[in-house]
């Protein structure tokens, strides 16, 4: 069959192009068919677009034109009738719809689909990513609903998988927010479950960030922060996990420029994690 452009887009939005009332009553499980056709686009390839000449193609494969396809279906989705009360409402329109991607994700537990939200939030604007971020601040707000002691709820699990595909793919303005998320998240950073689950979201990114190194001098800094309000309070179970992790810092990434840092608040820690800590502020002409 030849390719019409319509015919890969969702029922919803053509009928919303087509009829003249101007009108998208947003259907329960559109958001669930969006997210279905761009995972089938990247797993059966041209079956869903059907015959296209890819060689002249604007786009050169099946997925690449599905996600411009979709992310201009979610661009043209008309903001509700009734604005927010604060806000910009065309910002709060996207992110309100990033939540819509994010909750659909998640309640599939498949990570195919943590997977495609994420290639989705790629080539749309940061505002409705940010839902990742929020998703992740409402976890980390209450940390006996993701940790019982012993093991992570599916929940923090399955938001963990979403994050990490979402990182994998994302840009470069996301990876810049993540200093100031931490910092904005500090309040809720207050026991070790929540910190360590942190460190599970972005530490196995820091390599990925070789380009980036100024904004993960940031992160790191301010992971800096989040442990030594930690260890000062003498709550953490294991502080040589944190000890560790610092000196993992260190000696990968960032050498002697936190020193300043680290001198400021040696004093005040505990007289044994202190001990332990006093050789990560030495320079190494020291």
């Amino acid at each position: 069959q030849p390719y019409k452009p319509l015919d890969a887009m969702t029922p919803q939005l053509v009928s919303y192009v087509t009829s003249e009332e101007g009108r998208w009553e947003v259907s329960r499980t559109y958001y669930t068919e969006l997210l279905k056709k761009m995972n089938d686009a990247l797993k059966e390839g041209a079956d869903i677009l059907g015959h296209v000449n890819w060689r002249f193609n604007e786009f050169s494969n099946p997925a690449c034109m599905m996600l411009y396809l979709t992310s201009i279906e979610l661009l043209a989705m008309p903001p509700p009738p009734t604005p927010p009360q604060h806000g910009d409402p065309i910002t709060a329109h996207r992110l309100a719809i990033g939540h819509k991607l994010v909750e659909t994700a998640l309640t599939s537990r498949n990570p195919e689909m943590y997977n495609t939200v994420s290639l989705v939030f790629s080539a749309l604007p940061f505002s409705f990513s940010k839902a990742v971020f929020a998703r992740i601040a409402d976890l980390l707000a209450d940390s006996t609903q993701f940790y019982n002691g012993t093991t992570w709820s599916s929940s923090a699990q399955s938001l963990l998988l979403l994050t990490h595909s979402f990182l994998q793919h994302c840009k470069n303005d996301c990876v810049d927010y993540i200093p100031e998320f931490i910092n904005q998240n500090s309040t809720h950073l207050q026991t070790e479950c929540q910190v360590v689950y942190v460190f599970k979201l972005f530490s196995p990114f820091l390599r990925h960030w070789d380009r980036n190194t100024n904004t993960r001098k940031q992160i790191l800094y301010s992971l800096y922060q989040v442990m030594f309000s930690l260890l000062s309070e003498n709550s953490a179970s294991n502080p040589d996990l944190f000890v560790d992790f610092m000196y993992f810092i260190k000696y990968v990434f960032v050498g002697d420029e936190f020193k300043t840092l680290l001198e400021r608040h040696l004093p005040t820690l505990p007289t044994d994690v202190a001990s332990k800590l006093k050789f990560c502020g030495v320079e190494k002409s020291d």
